[in-house]
This record gives structure tokens, C-alpha cells and sequence, in this order.
């Protein structure tokens, strides 16, 4: 899916609706995405900002970008969080979400770490020319 340069109008994070504390609420997010893209959002935001993403187990990670994907289809531009402490993690997520069809990624600085500009600059610079996906 071609990501629109720039990126324009509403983009929610979307929040991860869980059945348990490890399962997806299938139905329950299947509705919000719907309901986003109804309400005329121009691209949707999985495993961001809300600050949910740290908390869910990497399956569960993936099952949720497999299904935003599957939900969104070509409707809009899908846009998926890879953030994770760990260098090796954010690159599978990265791989894995374009594989499964996401549009794009999104990365915020590892947290629990007090990164310097200077390192968060070395990290991209590490990270980026990796990346199967565009980088917003």
C-alpha cells in the first residue's frame, strides 16, 4: 500500500481492545477500525502512542498488526509501532508488519532508556537503512 506524502487529516492511535489479558478482543477491534475508517479517518495508528505496546506480549503484537491489516485492507494507510528496547525486536516487528501488508512504521526512542539526541541519532541511523517499510 502507497503511503500519501505528506500524511494528511485525522490519524487515531487505535487502542487494543483485549478479551483477557493476553487475547485480542477480535470483534471488538474489528468494530473500532471500522468504525475510524467510517468516521473518515485518512490513516489508522496500531501499537502507538497510547503507550499500550510495551505492555502486550510480542505474539500478541503481531496478531494485532495480522489483523489491523487484514481489517483495513487497502482502505487507508495502516501505520504500525515498532518501538521495543531491543534493537533485534523493533526490526522483526518492522518485517513482519510489511509482510502481513502494513503501509507504513512509526518509532519513538526505546523507552526506559535515557537516550541522548546524539544516541537516539545513532540508533536511527543504525535502524532506518534496515527498515522493508517507510519511517513516519
Amino acid at each position: 500500500m502507497n503511503v500519501p506524502r505528506p500524511l494528511r487529516g485525522v490519524i487515531p492511535p487505535v487502542l487494543t481492545p483485549l478479551a483477557e489479558c493476553d487475547r485480542l478482543d477480535e470483534n471488538s477491534f474489528d468494530r473500532l477500525l471500522n468504525y475510524l475508517i467510517e468516521g473518515g479517518s485518512s490513516a489508522l495508528f496500531v501499537l502507538g502512542s497510547t503507550g499500550e505496546s510495551p505492555g502486550l506480549s510480542g505474539r500478541l503484537r503481531r496478531e494485532v498488526i495480522v489483523r489491523a491489516c487484514a481489517t483495513v485492507s487497502d482502505r487507508v494507510p495502516l501505520l504500525v509501532g515498532i518501538t521495543d528496547t531491543s534493537f533485534v525486536e523493533s526490526l522483526r516487528l518492522a518485517e513482519y508488519a510489511a509482510h502481513v501488508g502494513a503501509s507504513a512504521l512509526v518509532l519513538s526512542p526505546p523507552y526506559y532508556f535515557n537516550l541522548s539526541q546524539q544516541a537516539f541519532l545513532g540508533y536511527l541511523e543504525r535502524l532506518v537503512p534496515l527498515l522493508p517499510l517507510p519511517l513516519v
